[in-house]
């Protein structure tokens, strides 16, 4: 599945999530859910240093996809592809630091 792909789908599964539960999904609820996943990420990397637990890997899993669906959206909601934007960074990337 190419990442244009995976976009969609997320984005679509999002706004059908929404339509359910009536929710107007603005830039602002869609960064602060973003956010919100990005904390959930934080403190399960952090468990093993801060709480002596072993890391919990379906936990990072899941954190890492609800962080996906969630930039799927918002990027949506700015009409920007992320495999685009990502190849053309990457592109900014290697010249800048001379790895072509």
């Amino acid at each position: 599945m190419e990442t244009k792909d995976l976009q969609q789908i997320c984005t679509e599964l999002t706004a059908r999530i929404d339509e359910k539960y009536e929710i107007d999904r603005d830039p602002q609820l869609a960064f602060a859910q973003l956010i919100e996943e990005i904390g959930e990420l934080a403190v399960d990397i952090n468990r093993p240093a801060l709480r002596n637990q072993a890391l919990d890997e379906e936990s990072l899993k899941q954190d890492f996809a609800d962080i996906f669906l969630l930039l799927s959206a918002l990027a949506n909601i700015y009409d920007i592809d992320i495999e685009t934007a990502m190849q053309e960074k990457i592109e900014i990337l290697k010249e800048r630091h001379e790895l072509q």
